[in-house]
């Protein structure tokens, strides 16, 4: 009998584990035209977001940007739609677009936010979409210029010119031709003689 229980448990357990196994998107499986995992668009949205904060890219390239990760997540949203990392992924990428100050990238954060509303109404993250759809979104304001991307093998400063005084002497290169001069010998040191006594 308890033996059988065990057995019971134990298939429920697999059961249970493969079915939690296949809710979630594969780590290697890839989605979309160019082939984003899950992890890589949860990636890029972060690093585009860096990117905006760090005025490395103007917003209409970062809004690019976004919809190409957008239509990779839409692809692995349909595929998985019981996967746990949606939500908040959907919700990363609409804080992202909300950041740029246009109004075209405020249309798209208003689509994540209304998605996340619909499609996943009992997450956390769709609560605040729905706070945030409620209150509205802030003024559009003026952004800083946008900066070239830093090197990180550029010099900070240059390097100083040689001066003259700092050059090193020109010396003469050996010659070729054998010395005619006889080799010198060492001479050893004069040694003191002692004085006589008186």
């Amino acid at each position: 009998m308890i033996r059988t229980v065990l057995v019971m448990l134990a298939l429920t357990a697999a059961t249970i584990g493969a079915t939690a196994a296949t809710t979630d998107a594969p780590a290697d499986e890839y989605f979309g035209p160019f082939k984003y995992s899950a992890i890589s668009v949860r990636s890029k949205i972060t690093a585009l977001g860096r990117s905006y904060r760090e005025r490395w890219s103007d917003d209409a390239s970062i809004l690019h940007d976004a919809g190409l990760v957008e239509s990779s997540f839409r692809v692995w949203a349909q595929k998985y739609p019981k996967d746990r990392w949606l939500a908040p992924t959907a919700y990363h990428l609409a804080q992202l677009y909300q950041e740029l100050q246009t109004a075209d990238a405020r249309a798209h954060a208003r689509a994540m936010y209304e998605l996340l509303a619909k499609n996943y109404p009992s997450s956390k993250e769709a609560h605040v979409a729905r706070l945030r759809l409620q209150q509205g979104f802030p003024a559009l304001h003026a952004e800083s210029p946008v900066a070239p991307t830093p090197n990180p093998y550029a010099r900070s400063t240059p390097s100083p010119e040689p001066s003259a005084s700092n050059t090193p002497a020109a010396t003469t290169p050996p010659s070729a031709q054998p010395s005619t001069s006889p080799p010198q010998t060492p001479t050893a040191p004069p040694t003191a003689t002692p004085s006589p006594k008186p």
